[in-house]
């Protein structure tokens, strides 16, 4: 982001918990601390005139009251703040993952959002409280929805795509490849950051909602025999996505025992993998309550709206996209290579 928002000529403030993977922009500085300090937001915002906020808390075992005061209270604090010092935009990146369980796709703005758990309440307090800001409140503001996002450095979804493949590997020289399943799309992060300099930059995004995401609607089943095409394993077509696996999802949904369990033997199966290998400790799988739904449920993203005004994926294939991301993971040994 840092990157991008300086090729357009901006002198950058960046901000993060602490300085590692922190860019030092060429014209600007850099304001490591906690945004939920107010002391550290009044460093941040010092002769800032547009705010691109991207900070969150993605993990949904966490509770409820430490979501909230930094998905939704921040959020709010922040641009109350921003208001205050004059600031002109505020462009704040949201989640897809908001759009209401079982809701009939393609899924646009205006579709039916609902909590899917925790994580998504707060995505949800946050919106709401910038939507109800009038024109006249504060900088205008823009929303960005992001589809599940893949690339570089990424432990969430890169975790629930990259893990399967090793951890079968473990028990046999080949790995069963289903078919079929719910179907999504995703988006590279790249993307996400190219379309909120875009937010930031086109005057009739403001006071609006805009989705981002690929045009590579794939069921779940394809895209992980990807994922394994990616790795070089060797894989033998076993048929369709096993029905249990949307009803696992739907069981851990409402049995927070059962996803502990699950939760708990995946990060044990993951860990051998790692010692077998070598690897650094860098991923951490995690089967959350509002993730494990995508077992169970369509999220298929409609991104016309932005792309509409002239925006423009630079990963439009997933397919392409994500074997690029594979190989710096291995690079890194965040994962094997075979």
């Amino acid at each position: 982001m840092v990157g991008l928002c300086e090729a357009a000529g901006y002198a950058v403030v960046a901000t993060d918990l602490n300085v590692r993977g922190l860019r030092q922009p060429t014209r600007g500085r850099i304001e490591p601390g906690d945004l939920t300090s107010r002391q550290v937001r009044e460093r941040a915002l010092l002769g800032v005139d547009y705010v691109v906020h991207t900070a969150a808390l993605l993990d949904s075992s966490l509770s409820a009251v430490h979501l909230g005061r930094v998905n939704t209270d921040l959020v709010a604090d922040l641009y109350e703040e921003a208001a205050a010092r004059g600031v002109k935009r505020f462009v704040h990146m949201s989640t897809c993952m908001l759009y209401a369980p079982g809701t009939p796709g393609p899924l646009d703005e205006d579709s039916p959002t609902a909590p899917r758990g925790a994580h998504g309440l707060s995505k949800l307090g946050a919106e709401a409280f910038l939507r109800g800001r009038g024109r006249a409140d504060g900088p205008a503001w823009t929303i960005l929805r992001a589809a599940p996002l893949y690339g570089r450095r990424g432990r969430h979804l890169a975790a629930s795509l990259l893990v399967p493949g090793p951890v079968l590997r473990l028990f046999s020289p080949w790995v069963p490849r289903v078919r079929g399943g719910p179907r999504h799309n995703f988006v590279h992060a790249e993307d996400v950051a190219r379309a909120l300099l875009f937010a930031l930059r086109d005057e009739r995004t403001k006071h609006s909602v805009f989705n981002v995401a690929d045009d590579d609607a794939m069921p779940v089943g394809d895209r992980l025999g990807l994922t394994f095409d990616a790795y070089g394993m060797r894989s033998a077509r076993v048929g369709e996505v096993p029905s249990f696996a949307a009803a696992l999802a739907r069981a851990g949904a409402r049995t927070p025992g059962t996803l502990r369990a699950l939760d708990a033997t995946a990060l044990m199966l993951w860990r051998a993998v790692v010692a077998r290998h070598r690897l650094k400790h860098a991923l951490r799988p995690r089967l959350d309550r509002e993730a494990i739904t995508l077992l169970d449920d369509d999220l298929v993203i409609d991104s016309s709206r932005l792309r509409g005004l002239g925006f423009k994926l630079r990963h439009p294939s997933f397919a392409a996209g994500w074997a690029d991301v594979l190989k710096w993971y291995q690079a890194e040994n965040w994962v094997p290579r075979y």
